[in-house]
């Protein structure tokens, strides 16, 4: 008896410890995130778009072709250091730009509608504002891929081509599992709300193609942006914004699509996108790899996007 007291005892001050920790971190990562926002400084424009400011980053002088513009997933916190493993091997040849919608990287955290046809205005007035105009190449991660399919279908001259990374279709949520990310998302803002984030490696991100400022910014941005509520937004939104880009119809744009093993993403993914692909006469390049195949394979993603421009080119000056 006296020994199972004891063992109770030590679970007590070790849990009363815990929780004393917890709440040192928590109450450390509220005062450094105030600290850390003078330290955040946006290596593109910030443009105003009707009342708050989103982040465009621009690499390349390449007019002459259209322009390559990277639409990051769902809750990628900065976009414009997540894809860098793949357009800093393109921007010699091509002219990139990365627009960080609301909430992402470098842009303002603001309560804005999320609708399908707000979010691709919000980036289309971007990159007009920043004067980068069409054509361009839609180059979106995961869930953007609805707003490359919903731009092809209402602005078509502005669209030579999608180049998706396993990217989401009109058919991508139809046999989802929200409950995970609902079940994903509450801890997440837990985790946040604990500080818990700023323990290293809790929060997945990939360092290798950058410097050591381009770290150090990617961190902070991970501590400001994290969980936010324009993500938040986005998911509840995403399965209404699809029926609309099903019900759009088909695109004639070319199309080359990226294909993970789906092992991240759930059984229905790759059907869903091989299923588009057919309806809308894509090419699909399958990697065994996970869904941020720009993290794994960007080296062979980049020969096949030369190719793929260099098929545009060749059409543009047939026509």
């Amino acid at each position: 008896m006296k020994k199972t007291r004891h063992i109770l005892k030590i679970i007590g001050i070790a849990f009363g410890v815990c929780l004393v920790l917890v709440g040192v971190l928590a109450v450390y990562d509220k005062i450094m995130t105030g600290i850390e926002s003078d330290e955040i400084v946006p290596n593109g424009k910030m443009i105003d778009v009707g009342g708050y400011s989103v982040h465009v980053y621009t690499e390349g002088d390449n007019e002459k072709d259209a322009t390559l513009v990277f639409l990051s997933g769902s809750a990628t916190v900065a976009p414009v250091y997540d894809f860098k493993s793949i357009y800093r091997s393109l921007s010699n040849e091509y002219r990139i730009a990365v627009v960080e919608k609301a909430g992402y990287g470098y842009s303002d955290i603001v309560d804005v509608e999320r609708d399908i046809a707000t979010i691709v205005e919000e980036v289309r007035s971007a990159l007009l504002l920043a004067n980068i105009k069409g054509q361009y190449v839609l180059v979106p991660h995961s869930m953007s891929g609805l707003e490359a399919v919903y731009w092809a279908q209402n602005y078509p001259d502005e669209v030579a081509g999608i180049i998706g990374i396993d990217m989401s279709v009109p058919y991508s949520y139809d046999k989802f599992d929200f409950g995970i990310t609902k079940r994903m998302s509450t801890l997440g803002r837990i985790s946040k709300a604990l500080g818990l984030l700023r323990i290293p490696g809790i929060y997945p991100v990939n360092e290798s193609p950058l410097n050591e400022n381009e770290i150090k910014q990617q961190r902070l941005l991970i501590h400001r942006n994290a969980v936010n509520q324009v993500y938040i937004t986005e998911g509840n939104t995403v399965y209404d914004n699809a029926q609309i880009v099903k019900a759009g119809g088909g695109i004639s744009c070319p199309i080359l699509m990226f294909c993970s093993d789906g092992t991240q993403i759930g059984d229905s993914w790759i059907p869903a996108q091989e299923r588009f692909a057919e309806e809308n006469h894509a090419k699909l390049v399958y990697f065994d790899c996970g869904h941020y195949i720009h993290y794994y394979k960007s080296d062979e993603m980049a020969v096949d996007i030369r190719l793929f421009m260099e098929g545009l080119g060749n059409a543009n000056s047939i026509e």
